[in-house]
C-alpha cells in the first residue's frame, strides 16, 4: 500500500490537538473536545456541527511487504487520557469497531457507521510507512537485489522501509562506531587465527545468503564451537554476530540459544538470508537427537506442513550462517551420518581467547559497537557490483581444492571454506581489516584433516565396537575355554597378531544400531573393504562354532529363536583386534593350557 502521490499526508499531532488544534477531514471534524461532523441545515443552508464521539484518529498506515497485511495505529482519548493500539485495516468497519469499546474507544451502535467512515477518510491522509520482518538478501519487483538490514540497503536509499523490530525476531539497529570495532579487531583479534576466522564467519553471512539465490549447492553455514567453558568459545561467536548486529541474547539481539522446541528455532530462522545468528549452549536442547534438526537447518528449508484448512503450509526457507557453542559434541547427538559431517563444520578444544582479558576488553567493545562493520561490506558489495561475490568464491574455491588434503568431500568442503576465506577477502577490500587469509586457510586445512578422521564412519563405528567388546568381554565365549556365558554374544579366538571376535550377526547389528548408525550393512561393507572382517568367500559373514551340541538351550536364548539350524555353526560377523590394542583390556585371562602359543607369549606365559 503507497501513499497516495496526489494527496500530501495529514500529520495529526497529539499534542497540539490537545491544544486546541483542529484537523478538518471532508465534512468531519477532529478537535480536542471530540470528533465532530459538519450538518448543513436543508431549510436555511446553515452548517452546524455536532459531536459523533471523543476524539480519535489513524496516526500512520503499516504494510508488512512480507504477508502485505497492512495494520493502523489507532489513537484515542480515553477518561481524558490517550491512548494507541495497532489494529488490522479490517477492523476498520462498524461491526468490528464497536469491538474496540471494551479497550475505552467511544464507539456504540449509534455512532459506529459514522466513526468507520471518518478513519477510514483519515487514514488515507495519514503518515504511510512500510515494514519487513524477512531479512538479509531480498528480491524485489523488476528483479533487482536489495539487503535488508535495520532499513533497506541499496544502490537507491528507500527512507521510509525499516525492519520490523517490535514484530520481528532481530534486533538490528547499529550502535556505537564503527572506527571502535576495527580498533578491537587490530588490538584484541589480530594475530590470533581463530578468532580471525570467526570475523570472517560473521560476514560470511551476507554471502551464503547472496549465492544460495544462485547455486543450488549452497546452503546455511553451520559451525559448532565445542569445548569447555574456559575456552572463550562464546565470546568468538559474538564478536561474530556484531558484524550484522547486537550480540547479546536481550532485547532480540542475535544471541539466540537451543532452548527452544524444533519448531521454534526453525520458525525464527524463517526468512533469513544473510544476518548470523548465534545458537548458545547446546545442553539447553531437550531433543534426544539432534539429527533431522541439523539437517534442516543447514538444508534452509522446513518440513512441509498442512495448515488448518488441510492445505500445504507455506515451507519457511532460509540462507545464512548459524554459530552453535556447547561443551558436547554436536555429532554425539545425531545418528552418525557422514552427510552432516560434511554440512556443519565444528570446532573442539579450540582456546578461541588468549585470555579471560582478552576476552573481556573484545565483549566491552561489541557490548556497545555493533552492526555498522555489516553495513559498511554490504554498502562496498552495491558499490563494487555484487559480481565481486561470485568472483572472489570461485578465486577461494580454486586456492581450497588445491590445498585441502585428498578426500571424497574435498569440492563440497572447498565450496564452504571458500565462503568463509572470501568474506575475509571482501572484509579486508572493505574494511581494510588486514585478516591474515592464509593462516585462516592454514588452521582451516589442519582442522579438515582431523575431521576426515571423525567422517570415517566404518572408522568410528569400528572403535564403538571395539570399546562394547572391552566392557563386555565376559559375554563371549573363549576358544578351548568350556565355561559359557549366561548371556552369549559371541566367541573370540587368539591369533599370533590379534584378536578375532566373532559377533552373533543379530547381535552386533543390534549394537550398531543402539550406537547411533543407522545402516549397518554400510559400516561393515566399510570394514570388509578395510580388511577387518574374517569372511568366508565374498560374504562379509562367516560360520562359526559358538555352542556345543549339548549348549543347544543357551544357543536358542542367544539366537533369539526356538527353531535352531541343525548344523553346529552360526552366522556371525568376525572383526579382527590387534593385540596391541587390546593389551591390558582384556580381564579374566584363561587358563595357558587353554592359549595357543600365541596367545601364551602375549599374556606373559
Amino acid at each position: 500500500m503507497k501513499q497516495d502521490a496526489t494527496r500530501q499526508p495529514l500529520i495529526i499531532d497529539q499534542h497540539r490537538l490537545e491544544e486546541g488544534n483542529t484537523y478538518p477531514v471532508h465534512h468531519f471534524l477532529l478537535k480536542h473536545e471530540g470528533l465532530y461532523m459538519n450538518v448543513t441545515d436543508k431549510e436555511t443552508g446553515e452548517v452546524s456541527a455536532f459531536k459523533i464521539s471523543e476524539p480519535m484518529f489513524v496516526k500512520e498506515t503499516v504494510q508488512n511487504l512480507d504477508t502485505k497485511d497492512v495494520y493502523v495505529k489507532l489513537c484515542y482519548r480515553y477518561k481524558g487520557k490517550f491512548h494507541e493500539i495497532d489494529i488490522g485495516m479490517g477492523q476498520l468497519i462498524p461491526s468490528e469497531l464497536i469491538k474496540l469499546s471494551g479497550k475505552g474507544l467511544d464507539v456504540s451502535h449509534e455512532n459506529n457507521k459514522l466513526v468507520a467512515t471518518f478513519l477510514r477518510e483519515q487514514q488515507k491522509l495519514a503518515p504511510h510507512r512500510e515494514v519487513y520482518r524477512e531479512v538479509g538478501w531480498h528480491e524485489e519487483e523488476g528483479g533487482h537485489l536489495v539487503f535488508r538490514h535495520h532499513h533497506v540497503l541499496a544502490k537507491e536509499a528507500k527512507p521510509n522501509v525499516v525492519h520490523d523490530t517490535e514484530g520481528g525476531c532481530f534486533n538490528l539497529e547499529p550502535r556505537g562506531s564503527l572506527d571502535a570495532w576495527k580498533r578491537m579487531i587490530q588490538e584484541e583479534v589480530k594475530g590470533n587465527t581463530p578468532l580471525e576466522m570467526m570475523v570472517c564467519a560473521g560476514f560470511s553471512s551476507v554471502l551464503v545468503g547472496y549465492l544460495s539465490r544462485f547455486y543450488d549447492e549452497v546452503d546455511t553455514l553451520l559451525i559448532h564451537l565445542a569445548g569447555d567453558s574456559t575456552k572463550g568459545k562464546t565470546t568468538a561467536a559474538l564478536l561474530a554476530v556484531s558484524v550484522m548486529g547486537m550480540p547479546s541474547n536481550k532485547k532480540k539481539g542475535l544471541q539466540k540459544t537451543w532452548n527452544g522446541t524444533s519448531n521454534a528455532i526453525i520458525n525464527m530462522m524463517s526468512g533469513n538470508y544473510g544476518i548470523p545468528i548465534v545458537l548458545d549452549e547446546l545442553s539447553m536442547s531437550h531433543a534426544k537427537s539432534l539429527t533431522s534438526e541439523l539437517y534442516v537447518l543447514a538444508a534452509g528449508q522446513e518440513k512441509s506442513r498442512l495448515n488448518d484448512e488441510m492445505k500445504q503450509r507455506k515451507q519457511g526457507t532460509w540462507a545464512t550462517t548459524i554459530l552453535s557453542t556447547g561443551e558436547q559434541s554436536i555429532f554425539e547427538r545425531t545418528n552418525q551420518n557422514v552427510g552432516l559431517t560434511v554440512r556443519a563444520f565444528e570446532f573442539f578444544e579450540i582456546p578461541w581467547t588468549s585470555s579471560a582479558e582478552n576476552a573481556d576488553a573484545i565483549r566491552k567493545v561489541i557490548r556497545n559497537h555493533y552492526g555498522h562493520a555489516g553495513i559498511a561490506f554490504v554498502q562496498y558489495l552495491f558499490e563494487s557490483g555484487l559480481h565481486i561475490i561470485d568472483k572472489t568464491w570461485e578465486k577461494w574455491q580454486t586456492v581450497c581444492r588445491e590445498t585441502l588434503p585428498d578426500s571424497p568431500f574435498r569440492t563440497r568442503i572447498a565450496k564452504k571454506y571458500a565462503i568463509l576465506l572470501a568474506a575475509g577477502d571482501i572484509a579486508n577490500q572493505s574494511l581494510s581489516l588486514s585478516l591474515d587469509l592464509e593462516s585462516i586457510l592454514s588452521f582451516l586445512v589442519e582442522q579438515e584433516k582431523e575431521r576426515m578422521i571423525a567422517r570415517d564412519n566404518g572408522a568410528k563405528a569400528f572403535n564403538y565396537v571395539t570399546q562394547l567388546f572391552v566392557q563386555h568381554q565376559n559375554n563371549f565365549r573363549r576358544e578351548g575355554n568350556i565355561v559359557s556365558p549366561a548371556n552369549c554374544w559371541g566367541k573370540m579366538f587368539f591369533h599370533r597378531d590379534h584378536v578375532e571376535v566373532a559377533f552373533l550377526k543379530h547381535i552386533l547389528e543390534q549394537k550398531l544400531r543402539e550406537g547411533g548408525f543407522e545402516d549397518p550393512k554400510v559400516v561393515i561393507r566399510s570394514w570388509k573393504e578395510k580388511g577387518w572382517l574374517v569372511t568366508e568367500g565374498d560374504r562379509a559373514t562367516k560360520r562359526t562354532k559358538i555352542f556345543e551340541n549339548y549348549e543347544q538351550e543357551e544357543r536358542k536364548k542367544a539366537l533369539g529363536t526356538a527353531n535352531v539350524p541343525k548344523k553346529l555353526q552360526d552366522t556371525t560377523y568376525n572383526i579382527k583386534i590387534s593385540l596391541e590394542t587390546l593389551k591390558g583390556l582384556i580381564s579374566e585371562q584363561p587358563h595357558p593350557l587353554e592359549m595357543d602359543e600365541t596367545a601364551r607369549s602375549w599374556y606373559g606365559f
